[in-house]
């Protein structure tokens, strides 16, 4: 979710993010940090925040400094959660009365909490209080917009669902290696850019030899005790109908729970959302 070099980037570019849409506007400003992270702001029980839009986050996580004023400050209520690394993580969680964000108000919405503090940034917005909006993330423009008219376009990608209780929410979708081996995979906006991980075991169903990988060795944000091993290396490509990766940079991971992860800047530089429909829209 967090790692170090990221962390680093965020510090002097997050903590200079200005909010500049207005109370009834249908779009806010994107900030895309060099890493490719999406940098967006929400106000949270009245509270203003800058916030990453992680499209594999699961749920709204607000980090220490910002909840240290929020009520309430204890919950019974907690989920058992995984990372992408197979972590295991509990956290507390807590119904938010009212988000403002983009304009719109969400109100009784579920986020989770966690001892942690990045300068600059005060947690993710993630998908489960955007079930029922449709919006579009424009590279280009850098904005994030909830459209007046309904999604459209002669380039529509099936995704699907994974929840839990009804308290996180992630996306998947069926994408190509090499043109051949089709696998599903999770769309991470928190990934970056160019991001791309793939089970260990399809190293076999791709004939690469672990040994003519360079292993990467990464201890994990939540807790300095797992270290999660990354094996780095090439593939002929990733695809969809729409969009094809030539020879990218691929981690073959350790534990991965998924068939694989990736981020979501390959697959267009203006894509629309309906969750509900279970849709993506290439709208560039």
């Amino acid at each position: 979710m967090f790692t170090q070099s990221f962390i680093k980037k965020v510090v002097v570019t997050a903590s200079v993010f200005l909010y500049s849409a207005g109370i009834f506007a249908q779009k806010t400003p994107l900030m895309i940090i060099p890493s490719g992270h999406l940098i967006v702001e929400a106000e949270v029980e009245g509270k203003k925040g800058n916030f990453i839009f992680d499209t594999g986050g699961g749920i709204n996580l607000f980090l220490r400094n910002f909840t240290k004023n929020l009520e309430p400050k204890e919950s019974y209520n907690f989920l058992t959660a995984f990372r992408a690394t197979g972590e295991k993580i509990i956290v507390p969680i807590f119904k938010s009365k009212e988000i403002l964000f983009n304009g719109k108000k969400f109100k009784d919405i579920w986020y989770a909490t966690h001892d942690m503090e990045i300068k600059g940034i005060d947690g993710l917005i993630s998908l489960p209080m955007l079930y029922d909006t449709e919006f579009i993330i424009d590279f280009t423009k850098k904005e994030l917009v909830f459209p007046t008219e309904k999604l459209s376009s002669k380039k529509v990608m099936d995704i699907q669902l994974s929840t839990n209780a009804d308290q996180s929410l992630d996306i998947t979708t069926y994408v190509l290696l090499n043109n051949k081996y089709k696998i599903n995979v999770l769309l991470d906006s928190g990934a970056g850019n160019d991001s791309f991980w793939l089970g260990e075991s399809l190293m076999k169903t791709l004939g690469i030899k672990k040994e003519d990988l360079q292993l990467v060795e990464k201890k994990s944000e939540f807790n300095p005790d797992v270290i999660n091993k990354f094996y780095k290396g090439n593939i002929a490509s990733v695809s969809n109908s729409y969009a094809t990766v030539e020879k990218p940079n691929v981690f073959f991971v350790e534990g991965l729970i998924y068939e694989g992860k990736t981020s979501i800047n390959w697959l267009g530089k203006k894509l629309g959302f309906n969750l509900k429909e279970k849709k993506i829209y290439i709208l560039d």
